[in-house]
């Protein structure tokens, strides 16, 4: 089955219903429907070059749209792989990336032009929300394809349809592809967990590019919801509408509703009418969640623990949010999870252990290549704990764990204590080599009213936690680096910190 199967029921049922909401204008389910058939047959008729292993690919560069969703969904339809190019890539990055996909039809906006020369004569380059020649506009496309005779295909489950980008600590960011069925299943479990509704007006106030809001807006599509769709996140914009009355669900990542709270904290009006918070990507400070729950009283906060490859792996339900400050909750629907030790041997309830994961909602590979068992458990890259009940808590990231002394310190355990502090604002916890210990403990400090802390953080840090696991070199800064995704750059960090005390002679 299509990702766009349920979309075309709802068309088809509720023609006239708004399908997607933006700032500049709304289109219905009927228009949406019909503009994304338009697109699918245009794309039928695109020369493909023969292709091995993946659908002919239809790559977008776009902003949070409508047409944005238009290419993707007619893109979903017509059998295509629709790839999603970041704007916030480098120049260098995107004509790399451009180079390595090869895609046969490039989507664009007037602003990414300039890098033409980057583009081989082989793509045909289609701009969207705008004009510049010598390139077609997204408009004159669809009329100029001659689409009556064009019969859009059966799109199986096993059809890759979509291929997302993770940023990746070093060089380019990897290509991970979704089939049809990892997409329908995972609307089918979320329905039973999230529980939104055809009433539901859903805001989706990050961009489409990263998978947690791509997903987002195409459920709501699924539902026969509104997609409440920014063009990008606004904290006081986002406020607005809630307040307005407008919204029921929120889909965000934790800075976004930090960033949100931040605000609150000033004194809103308290609102009702929204539902259900829906947060993922991080766990989120209790404390900044708090705030928000004084201002949106009747709000259910929902948080889910995944990943780009492997949607949904465990949710945590607002009762359960006490049991630890790191705890995940329980497996997701359809879900089977396996806690192992460094042999690959299941550990006790309990004890730490690298979790893997299996359901039928899972990626099919990092390309180009395609994953050939699609019944093994893939490793999620945590380090979690499990109770006797199958509940979850995180104990850190494997690739972000610091060795040093022969001994294991997480990062997010550190970052915890710190963000605890009153002088503390935000904190990110890296490892740096030391000749001697092999890693040394690093920090990365956004200080309140920008005191000077270094020294008494440590001495803090000193009478909360071991002393191998407290920083022995701390910086303070005036942000965290981010990552394109909103994340904590823990290279970036790294990099700042090791370029810093290099500086002043502390690191060779």
């Amino acid at each position: 089955m299509s990702i766009a199967a349920s979309f075309v029921n709802n068309a088809e049922s509720n023609p006239g219903k708004t399908a997607v909401f933006t700032p500049q204008r709304t289109v219905t389910y009927g228009e949406l429907h019909e503009k994304t058939n338009r697109a699918a047959k245009a794309l039928r008729q695109t020369p493909v070059k023969e292709q091995k292993d993946t659908p002919p690919k239809a790559a977008v560069l776009l902003s949070n749209s409508i047409e944005f969703v238009e290419v993707f969904l007619g893109a979903a339809k017509a059998g295509w792989l629709a790839v999603t190019f970041d704007p916030k890539w480098s120049d260098k990055e995107l004509a790399a990336i451009i180079k390595e996909t090869k895609p046969e039809i490039l989507f664009i906006e007037k602003q990414f032009t300039h890098i033409k020369d980057e583009i081989p004569a082989s793509i045909q380059v289609i701009v969207c929300r705008g004009e510049e020649a010598p390139f077609t506009t997204y408009e004159q496309w669809l009329k100029n394809s001659n689409t009556n005779d064009i019969v859009l295909p059966e799109v199986t489950g096993g059809t890759l349809f979509y291929m997302g980008f993770t940023s990746g600590t070093t060089g380019l960011p990897k290509g991970f592809m979704r089939t049809h069925r990892s997409w329908t299943e995972s609307f089918q479990e979320g329905d039973k967990e999230l529980k939104l509704q055809a009433s539901d007006h859903i805001l989706v106030p990050g961009p489409l590019v990263h998978s947690l809001f791509l997903f987002a807006a195409l459920h709501a599509l699924h539902r026969g919801a509104v997609c409440f769709l920014e063009e990008s996140f606004q904290a006081e914009a986002v406020i607005e509408r809630i307040n307005a009355g407008h919204i029921s669900v929120m889909y965000g990542v934790p800075t976004m509703f930090e960033a949100i709270a931040q605000r609150l904290e000033q004194g809103e009006t308290k609102t009702e009418t929204l539902r259900t918070c829906i947060a993922s990507g991080a766990k989120m400070a209790q404390h900044k969640k708090t705030v928000l729950e004084k201002t949106w009283t009747k709000a259910e906060w929902i948080e889910f623990y995944g990943a780009s490859e492997l949607s949904f792996v465990s949710i945590l339900h607002h009762k359960d949010r006490f049991r630890s400050k790191n705890a995940l909750g329980y497996p997701f629907s359809n879900v089977e999870v396996s806690v192992r030790n460094e042999n690959g041997e299941d550990v006790e309830p309990g004890n730490i252990g690298e979790l893997f994961v299996r359901s039928p909602m899972v990626f099919a590979g990092y390309y180009p290549r395609v994953s050939s068992d699609p019944e093994a458990f893939i490793s999620s890259g945590d380090l979690v704990q499990q109770e006797e009940d199958g509940f979850l808590h995180l104990a850190g990231r494997k690739k972000n764990m610091i060795v040093t002394g022969g001994l294991n310190v997480y990062p997010e355990e550190v970052e915890e204590v710190l963000k605890a502090s009153p002088m503390v604002k935000d904190a990110v916890v890296v490892g740096i080599e030391d000749e001697y210990w092999g890693e040394a403990v690093a920090a990365l400090l956004v200080a309140k009213d920008h005191m000077q802390i270094e020294d008494d953080i440590k001495a803090y840090c000193k009478k909360q936690i071991a002393s191998y696991k407290c920083p022995r070199f701390v910086m303070t800064a005036d942000e965290i680096p981010l990552t394109t995704s909103g994340k904590p750059s823990r290279q970036k960090v790294k990099e700042k910190i090791e370029k810093q005390f290099r500086l002043e002679g502390q690191l060779q």
